[in-house]
């Protein structure tokens, strides 16, 4: 659990001595802080679209549930991706330090370059009302998750470094037997 942190030294870092709750508390408002940085700013009209702030929202209570909805997407995708990292340790860079994996992405952002210069047509709109698009109940809410995901992603590279430091002081935790520690990217993406 977290609390074995606050016996030790908590690991290595900045989060040194902390006590658990502190470091909670950092981690959420450097969540926060991090909504502000220059390359997070340009997703906020996405975000409001997919909330749909103003008239589209329809009530507040409805805006705000698509709001906890989408920010839910985010803070899982955080907190997914770094658990998957933590726990995968060393074999993680080996799969990003692969040329296979590289390949495989890089064949993606040259269909998606394809696409863009109209050589190949991809087309998801055909896929709109499986996913719910402007019909409400459970399709639209795995829609707006689904969208808070990508969007967390889409911001991964402005805050990679913040991201970074916290998987490395839960990976340092982790190792030290504290399962808690796969909690604290999801924290941040709470933020």
């Amino acid at each position: 659990s977290l609390r074995e942190a606050e016996a030790g030294d908590g690991g290595a870092g900045p989060f040194a001595g902390m006590s658990v709750w502190l470091v909670l508390l950092a981690l959420l408002l450097g969540g926060l802080a991090l909504n502000m940085t220059p390359c997070v700013l340009p997703m906020l009209p996405v975000t409001l679209a997919v909330i749909g702030a103003g008239a589209r929202a329809r009530s507040r209570g409805r805006g705000f549930a698509v709001g906890m909805v989408y920010g839910a997407g985010m803070a899982i995708a955080y907190g997914a991706a770094g658990a998957a990292v933590i726990m995968t340790g060393a074999s993680f860079g080996a799969l990003n330090a692969s040329p296979l994996f590289n390949i495989a992405i890089a064949c993606v952002f040259v269909a998606l370059a394809l696409a863009m210069f109209d050589i190949v047509h991809i087309d998801f709109t055909r896929y709109r009302t499986a996913f719910g698009a402007g019909t409400p109940g459970a399709a639209s809410v795995l829609a707006v998750f689904g969208m808070g995901a990508v969007a967390a992603l889409l911001a991964g590279a402005c805050v990679a470094p913040v991201v970074i430091s916290v998987i490395v002081y839960a990976t340092a935790l982790y190792a030290e037997g504290n399962v808690g520690a796969l909690l604290l990217p999801f924290v941040l993406g709470v933020g």
